[in-house]
């Protein structure tokens, strides 16, 4: 059955209600957030949970910068792993992603974004100004605090999780996007494309481009059932 929330989010606070609402059924028992930020979804979790927030900052629980050391656990430590809108932030995305599967002997719950439909948005709603650099990406003038590495499609980031899963002894149970929706045009609309601009229309309906964040959970081969 489908996890779903019925909370929408726009900030970290917000996304850990949210993640707490649809994934309630995975986070009991030992439970590691990584890259955990300011720790929110603590505040969430029953007093029979033993939560660990590991990364950068003063809130965590274990200061940790993942591009210079693995994750200092035990293999198979934690009932549920969280990495959400993290490893985009990493060099070494290969690394930690087999690193928070060594950790798990349960559940894996991944978040990546969409960078191909933030580009096409960033350019399609007139954000877009010569001099003016895309969050997360450009060359800004001076050194930003924090950046994305890598620049991929959503069928990039399935593909990805799927291989690497596979590798590290995991299965998907559940795998959804945010949004997705093309834009809708008449069928006059739809000829004059498929006959004029073929390739703009190969654009407009291109699912990458309008996709928002992956959502994937993964589950332990070992584990029965």
């Amino acid at each position: 059955m489908k996890l779903n929330s019925v909370y929408e989010y726009h900030d970290r606070e917000s996304k850990a209600k949210y993640v707490y609402d649809r994934y309630k059924k995975f986070l009991e028992g030992r439970i590691l957030d990584v890259g955990a930020d300011q720790c929110y979804l603590k505040e969430y979790l029953g007093e029979e949970s033993k939560y660990f927030g590991i990364g950068l900052g003063k809130a965590v629980d274990i200061n940790i910068n993942l591009e210079k050391l693995k994750i200092p656990f035990k293999d198979s430590s934690f009932d549920c792993v969280l990495c959400l809108d993290v490893l985009e932030h990493l060099d070494n995305i290969y690394d930690v992603f087999d690193d928070i599967c060594r950790v798990t002997k349960k559940y894996l719950i991944i978040s990546l974004p969409n960078p191909h439909s933030i580009f096409w948005y960033y350019l399609m709603h007139g954000d877009y100004e010569e001099n003016q650099h895309m969050k997360f990406y450009g060359l800004p003038v001076e050194r930003p605090d924090d950046r994305h590495k890598w620049f991929f499609s959503t069928q990039e980031a399935k593909n990805f999780i799927k291989y690497r899963a596979h590798k590290n002894n995991m299965k998907i149970i559940q795998i959804d996007l945010e949004g997705g929706c093309t834009p809708k045009t008449n069928i006059i609309t739809r000829l004059i494309l498929k006959f004029a601009f073929k390739k703009y229309l190969r654009l407009l309906y291109n699912k990458n481009l309008y996709s928002g964040t992956l959502w994937v959970v993964l589950k332990k081969r070992s584990l029965n059932g």
